[in-house]
């Protein structure tokens, strides 16, 4: 397709800047990946998008950033999916149910995004830190949500209780759930708010245990 040609253009014929045609081939990304669970090729992208391919070529250097970028545009397309509503408030119970229903919901929405992502980071060290840099993320949302049952153990017992809450609820897990399994989202999600019931400790005084 040529650009000349597009029938894409802003409301008084002008083409949209490469800025707009740029986030357009992000979006097409991101909504090729959802729909189908594959890495698209650039010439769906580019259709998709209704740039041309020699255009895509121009906004990004290669493929690897087309995927890099398309992750992070995922916060600015998705905000309701990365934060926890009420972070640190209510009942113990409460929070919980709040935790596991975002984790849950991030992952029904985004898993073939998530899961491109985990495979690209095996080979691709921009990715590896991507990944590490959101999996760090939601270990501080662990931390702060679940601050009053955590602030009870040593730091190692409460770093540790922070991974193992991590790695219960993480797109691998839900995999295993989802797919392995065949849980629905909704025996999927008892099965985690009873696991945390079980991990978290009891929210009272700073244990002084020796680590």
């Amino acid at each position: 397709m040529d650009e000349a040609t597009s029938t894409s253009l802003v409301g008084d014929g002008r083409r949209p800047p490469p800025s707009e045609r740029r986030t357009r081939a992000l979006d097409a990304f991101i909504d090729l990946v959802l729909e189908r669970g594959a890495r698209p090729r650039p010439e769906e992208v580019a259709e998709r998008a209704d740039v041309s391919i020699a255009s895509l070529y121009r906004y990004f250097t290669d493929l690897d950033e087309l995927r890099r970028d398309a992750t992070a545009r995922l916060v600015e397309r998705y905000p309701e999916l990365f934060v926890i509503s009420k972070i640190g408030t209510g009942q113990r119970r409460a929070r919980i149910a709040s935790f596991t229903a975002a984790r849950l919901a991030l992952h029904e929405t985004l898993h073939p995004l998530q899961l491109l992502a985990r495979e690209s980071s095996r080979s691709d060290p921009s990715a590896r830190h991507h990944v590490d840099d959101s999996r760090s993320a939601m270990a501080d949302q662990i931390r702060r949500h679940f601050d009053a049952e955590l602030r009870t153990l040593t730091p190692t017992n409460r770093e540790a209780t922070v991974a193992t809450i991590a790695a219960l609820t993480s797109v691998e897990s839900w995999e295993q759930f989802r797919r392995s399994h065949d849980r629905t989202p909704a025996q999927t999600r008892r099965a985690w708010n009873d696991a945390l019931d079980r991990i978290l400790p009891m929210a009272g005084p700073c244990s002084s245990a020796a680590e």
